[in-house]
């Protein structure tokens, strides 16, 4: 029989029911906030910002798993308001496909929110969001071998032999919300703590015949911000993301710190003209990874790179996989627009 069989352990995975329910996830997870929480649509001390991420993983094991992510979102309304109160909308698209058997998932998603601020000189914000996004998932089996396409008469693989290719899929409709609190107790000292509830409609996923419920998933995220002292150049940068979705529970916490190289203030306290980011995560019972980031003016470039901590590790020779990140926070220069202000970490 055939020892080579390629990505065994992806086909269980496949058409098992943990697969269907799992989300994508992103090591730099405070970076795609939109992922993370309806709630951080707009929450932003500019007028716009706009992002990308590129994941790929356990290439040493098999075709590598790749997830991409582009999203762009701001205030809406803003100089219309009367209050600190503010809307804001934006967009997020995600493609991800899961290695040889070429599971893919597109997501297509429109955000709104709301930000009422609450109480002192900007100390309190909370941000309630709301996402819908139609998905397509499809599987094709093309690249799969199985036990079965072993010819017995040649004595070799036969990849026509035994079993024919497939493939299915399938679109659904699907909703989030989510609330973001934001707030600080002095200049140092910022935070963000969010909840959201994804997929709270439990829609159907057909893919191969196969009729699954998304499952619903909770979450929590908390990202703080503590600049050392007045003076310092140094702010250090926990963050926590929690998700419990049926039975899988996805944790993932560490930190960042940020080195401020030279700053500038032309529209707000907090806009630095340089900055260099150095990290340390680990995601529970899976993977410890660095994470580097650097801005210049409107622009933020990052990178992350994980080592398996897993059963994998053996099979993965330590290589979890690399992510890749590119943004841009503008403020537009109207005069009739209202300054912006540091309010969000």
């Amino acid at each position: 029989m055939i020892k080579k069989i390629t990505l065994a352990a992806s086909i269980v995975l496949l058409f098992s029911v943990e697969t269907f329910a799992q989300d994508l996830h992103f090591s730099q997870f405070y970076l795609a906030p939109l992922n993370a929480n309806p709630g951080n649509t707009g929450a932003i001390n500019t007028d716009i910002r706009a992002y990308t991420l590129y994941r790929m993983q356990w290439f040493t094991v098999t075709n590598p798993y790749k997830t991409f992510n582009i999203a762009v979102d701001g205030p809406i309304f803003k100089k219309r308001m009367l209050s600190d109160d503010f809307f804001a909308a934006g967009l997020n698209i995600t493609s991800d496909n899961d290695g040889p058997v070429h599971l893919r998932t597109q997501s297509y998603n429109a955000l709104v929110s709301y930000t009422k601020f609450i109480g002192g000189r900007q100390k309190h914000n909370i941000t309630l969001g709301y996402t819908i996004g139609y998905n397509i998932k499809s599987v094709a089996l093309g690249g799969v071998k199985w036990d079965s396409q072993y010819n017995p008469v040649s004595g070799t693989y036969d990849a026509g032999y035994g079993v024919a290719e497939g493939g299915g899929g399938g679109g659904f409709l699907d909703m989030s919300t989510g609330l973001v609190w934001n707030f600080r107790t002095n200049h140092l000292f910022r935070s963000a703590l969010g909840f959201s509830f994804h997929h709270f409609t439990a829609p159907r996923v057909s893919v191969l015949g196969r009729n699954e419920r998304l499952l619903p998933k909770f979450g929590v995220q908390w990202n703080i911000g503590y600049k050392l002292s007045e003076t310092s150049n140094t702010t250090l940068l926990p963050s926590l993301i929690a998700y419990q979705q049926g039975s899988s529970l996805l944790l993932n916490g560490g930190f960042n710190v940020k080195y401020v190289l030279e700053e500038a203030s032309r529209y707000t306290d907090n806009q630095t003209d340089k900055a260099v980011y150095f990290g340390v995560f680990y995601r529970f019972r899976d993977a410890v990874y660095v994470t580097f980031r650097y801005e210049f003016k409107e622009y933020a470039f990052g990178a992350a790179y994980e080592v398996t901590a897993s059963k994998l590790t053996p099979t993965s020779k330590s290589v979890g996989g690399f992510e890749l990140f590119l943004q841009y926070k503008g403020i537009f220069k109207n005069k009739n627009s209202k300054k912006s202000s540091v309010r969000f970490l």
